[in-house]
């Protein structure tokens, strides 16, 4: 990863549109994000980590990829289009009621080092997902940071995905109606799905734990993964020659999201 780039380019770089493609035919578009799993103490996985809906029935999916300098590996402004297989690379949760999976994407990597266009990208790890103590303390309301493309919506010149925040609808600490999930408040639309939500305090935050504020310092853990919001229908009349009812759903701003806790699930399944 770049040692030049500021949090906030981290996390832009952390994320990128998806196509899902079904016999070269563009089916959908949603978020994902790379991630670095653990195989064992001496093998990593890069992986894409998206919602199961966003990549059904799809047979490959497309991304643009940053290419990096090989030397300094740091972004050159240069963009690579890449596709990648889902046969035998996509992992879906075990858990049919949990929409996350993960898809692999090192013989991409590979692939693009070999070619001499390596891509740079700069992956969640796993040692962002809090622990067990750091979730009891999060506090009921929380300011969250989530980064994604909704409907499909890019810097398409830069390759850079949008930013939206908002806060914690639902406390954090807690399983929202007994699932490993809690709310959002923020604008949430298709195309965000697999979008990742960060707790992202640049210049400080309260310690709940100790009590203290912690002036100055940067707090940065992934909290969840958006899947899906709620929408409301409205029910209207036009009148024409013959009168007709029309129905029309509109979005909530509030959003569903799995705690990040689950890709611990699909990690331990790539061991």
């Amino acid at each position: 990863m770049s040692q030049s780039l500021s949090t906030a380019e981290i996390l832009l770089h952390s994320t990128v549109k998806i196509t899902s493609i079904s016999n070269e035919q563009e089916i959908s578009t949603g978020t994902a994000f790379y991630a670095i799993f653990n195989r064992t103490n001496n093998s990593m996985q890069p992986v894409l980590i998206t919602n199961k809906h966003v990549v059904d029935g799809a047979d490959k999916i497309s991304i643009k990829c940053h290419i990096a300098d090989p030397e300094t590996n740091e972004p050159t402004g240069k963009l690579l289009d890449v596709t990648v297989a889902l046969h035998d690379t996509l992992l879906p949760h075990p858990d049919n009621d949990i929409d996350l999976c993960a898809i692999s994407i090192g013989s991409i990597i590979q692939q693009a080092i070999d070619q001499k266009t390596p891509i740079f990208f700069a992956p969640v790890t796993m040692d962002w997902i809090p622990n067990e103590e750091e979730w009891q303390y999060f506090d009921a309301i929380e300011d969250i940071t989530m980064v994604g493309c909704p409907r499909g919506l890019t810097d398409e010149k830069n390759n850079f995905p949008i930013v939206r925040s908002g806060i914690t609808a639902t406390s954090p600490n807690k399983d929202y109606n007994g699932k490993k999930e809690f709310m959002v408040d923020m604008a949430c639309f298709p195309g965000s799905s697999g979008s990742p939500i960060f707790l992202y305090n640049e210049n400080g935050y309260l310690n709940r734990k100790t009590r203290s504020y912690h002036m100055g310092e940067t707090r940065l853990k992934l909290i969840g993964i958006l899947y899906g919001g709620p929408t409301l229908t409205n029910s209207g009349q036009i009148i024409l020659n013959k009168g007709f009812e029309f129905k029309v759903s509109s979005m909530m701003h509030l959003g569903f999201a799995i705690k990040s806790t689950e890709l611990r699930v699909l990690e331990a399944l790539m061991l």
